[in-house]
């Protein structure tokens, strides 16, 4: 077996992960970069081909996603080599200011997430999203499933990030907490070894309850999307997604509804007949619920900003 390449002269020292990736051989291969919010936070989709190469220290954590299927993924961040089957939406997590090995044995397709440890603040510490404590620790350096949620939110943030203006960057700090959050909240992350079939069935209900958030919808109704049973599919929701299957389609409405009340000038009666609920007063109750605040108050901060 032959040893793996330094991508870069081991000597080099680099200020972020993207001046890694445009200063090394992985500058050879195709890749998009984009930059948003007030965190420094930079995202990258890239295209490699089969690689062994043993990556520089940057002072990011970087949350690393397949978007192809790959086969054989060898992964060491100085704690010995992990070797998993990786397929798509497999998440790794390489913490910061730490030399890695990885080697792949397939051309793939990557989602890179780099977050710098020095912009956490007390007050994101104090609400428990701690990258480099107890929460992430246990899974550096491992090929992850992704939990569906923290996925998503990866995917929107790629979007919102194509976006210039003010608001936009706004939204994306939100992502960018909401994702910290949801992953430091995942108590379920398992070493990937294939997808179960529940899971796909679950993530069309996602996709599902993203089209048709605003209309109507029952438990049976999903479960049919799903192919399972009512119960078996409760139960496989909330064991994928980490919530409860109302409390999930009551909190995407209600991050659309805030989406809307920022970037439109929509009534708020007229949003909550968009995103679903029975009425103003619906949406009142369940929107301070989940952001402590009603909408016409996060309007109105918006407006004073």
């Amino acid at each position: 077996m032959t040893a793996p390449q330094h991508a870069a002269d081991p000597g080099a020292k680099f200020n972020t992960h993207a001046d890694f990736y445009s200063d090394s051989a992985y500058a050879a291969f195709p890749q998009q970069l984009r930059r948003g919010g007030s965190f420094g936070v930079t995202m990258m989709k890239v295209e490699q081909e089969p690689i062994d190469f043993i990556d520089a220290p940057v002072p990011e954590i970087v949350f690393c996603r397949g978007d192809s299927v790959m086969a054989e993924v060898l992964i060491d961040c100085g704690d010995g080599p992990v070797v998993s089957d990786r397929f798509a939406s497999g998440l790794t997590i390489y913490p910061a200011q730490s030399a890695s090995r990885t080697r792949v044995n397939d051309a793939h397709a990557l989602t890179q997430f780099a977050f710098p440890v020095a912009a956490l603040t007390d007050e994101m510490l104090d609400a428990g999203i701690a990258l480099d404590g107890a929460n992430f620790g246990r899974w550096i350096g491992r090929c992850l499933a992704t939990p569906v949620t923290v996925s998503r939110l990866m995917d929107r943030m790629w979007s919102v990030m194509q976006k210039p203006e003010a608001k936009d960057h706004l939204l994306f700090d939100g992502l960018t907490l909401q994702f910290l959050a949801e992953l430091s909240g995942a108590s379920d992350l398992a070493p990937l070894g294939g997808a179960r079939p529940e899971d796909e069935r679950i993530a069309r209900v996602i996709d599902y309850i993203e089209s048709y958030f605003g209309d109507a919808m029952t438990i049976s109704e999903l479960a049919a999307v799903a192919c399972l049973s009512p119960g078996h599919f409760s139960r496989t929701f909330k064991m994928t997604t980490g919530y409860p299957v109302w409390d999930y389609v009551t909190r995407r409405r209600c991050q659309r509804a805030k989406e809307m009340l920022l970037s439109t000038h929509l009534s708020i009666a007229e949003i909550a007949y968009r995103c679903g609920f029975a009425n103003q007063s619906h949406l009142t109750r369940c929107f301070k619920s989940a952001f402590g605040k009603t909408p016409a108050a996060a309007r109105q901060e918006t407006r004073l900003s």
